[in-house]
């Protein structure tokens, strides 16, 4: 390939003398092959939960770690096609859907897997021609682990019945995955990304098969929350559920909520829970265009009152002389006197009234004077003490827009 490896090999010090050897064996040989070597001991605790887990997590924290450190493109790991069949076994057996029966890909971002269509016993012959000895973890034999069962119990059986099966079930791992990667590509087509929300309009998602919504769901949660594990099945069930009566609900996870939430007749938004006020910092309104968390707000002064202008919903008039202006989200609390009411409102009622989603509310900007009073909420009510008049000298024009 024109390049020179460099092997890791992770101790996690669970066997003792037997993990040291094993270390030193794998130094000396690439010794002896002319390989550059890293060996790294990180002890885990034996007793805390999924041991083979942790370990497995480690070892590729530890590989992408070094392939930055040391610039590295690619990782080869060493997943056979009986790894794969293994693998789709027991996701099949927990009820897995396409993703789980689609094995253990050749490809997924820099990690690679040159051997995944070959068998464990090509690999043991291919050594036994080069006359390589090889270390073998004896906890690969302990029943105690499920892999161990089904690689130990359940395949021999299959193979025994359908000889070849552990190779008709990679085979078919790998056309499931291309079925997937075909309803996947359709799936993805009308989710876009918008400020901190990931969304799919729901005219789209309506229009799709079932089959397909599903994916579309999973994708979108996943842009939302890359370092979360994918969504279950009970989870897009129920939210497909809200799509039709529509509602909000927050999906735990281990590293922060997510908040997912069906807009009646609009969306369905995913975007991680930042408490009531997902957005607390406050910008001065300065002329000229500026973004605002999902919004580009233009500001410039203007001769007069254009009246047929002003009645666009995204373009404020307001008499300058009130200011300065800052932009901030909408609080419990604020008040508003809407033009020509002649009274006053609460803005989040009032948002409320214009029947803008509640997880929407406390995400809709409005515009403040230096005193806190609310001059004008973004695609809404403007304050009646900020009104243009033909006496205002000096006449500040605003447009507003949804970053997409």
């Amino acid at each position: 390939m024109g390049a020179r490896p460099l092997v890791l090999h992770v101790d996690h010090g669970l066997r003792g003398e037997e993990s040291r050897e094993d270390a030193e064996f794998v130094r000396k040989l690439c010794e002896r092959l002319g390989v550059f070597c890293e060996v790294r001991r990180i002890v885990l605790d034996p007793g805390g939960g999924n041991v083979q887990e942790k370990a497995r997590e480690e070892r590729y924290r530890v590989a992408h770690e070094l392939a930055d450190e040391r610039g590295l493109t690619v990782i080869f790991v060493g997943h056979t096609a009986d790894d794969v069949a293994e693998t789709v076994l027991m996701n099949l057996a927990r009820g897995a859907g396409l993703r789980g029966l689609s094995g253990i890909p050749p490809v997924r971002g820099r990690v690679a897997r040159p051997l995944i269509e070959r068998h464990r016993v090509e690999v043991l012959g291919y050594l036994k021609n080069l006359d390589q000895p090889y270390r073998t973890d004896p906890t690969n034999r302990t029943p105690k682990y499920a892999r161990n069962r089904v690689r130990q119990q359940v395949l021999p059986i299959l193979e025994e019945l359908y000889p070849g099966a552990a190779g008709n079930i990679a085979r078919n791992a790998m056309l499931l995955r291309e079925d997937l990667e075909a309803l996947e590509s359709l799936a993805r087509q009308p989710i876009f990304v918008r400020g901190q929300e990931v969304v799919i309009p729901l005219d789209e998602l309506d229009k799709m098969p079932t089959a397909v919504a599903r994916h579309a769901l999973r994708i979108a949660y996943s842009k939302a929350a890359p370092e979360t594990l994918p969504l279950n099945s009970a989870a897009v069930e129920a939210i497909l559920l809200m799509t039709r009566k529509a509602g909000r609900t927050r999906l735990h996870r281990p590293s922060g909520d997510v908040e997912v939430a069906v807009r009646p007749g609009s969306e369905v938004s995913f975007y991680k829970d930042r408490g009531a006020e997902p957005f607390t910092g406050e910008e001065e309104v300065r002329e000229g265009e500026a973004r605002f968390e999902r919004w580009l707000v233009t500001a410039r002064e203007v001769a007069g009152l254009d009246l047929s202008d002003a009645a666009r919903p995204e373009v404020a008039y307001l008499n300058a002389s009130k200011g300065p202006f800052r932009m901030r989200m909408a609080r419990e609390g604020d008040t508003i006197r809407p033009l020509g009411l002649g009274g006053e409102k609460k803005v989040l009622r009032a948002l409320m009234d214009r029947k803008v989603p509640k997880d929407l509310r406390r995400r809709t900007p409005v515009v403040v004077d230096g005193r806190g009073r609310v001059a004008w909420v973004f695609l809404g009510e403007l304050g009646e003490e900020f009104k243009v008049t033909p006496a205002t000298e000096i006449v500040l024009r605003l447009e507003v827009e949804k970053n997409s």
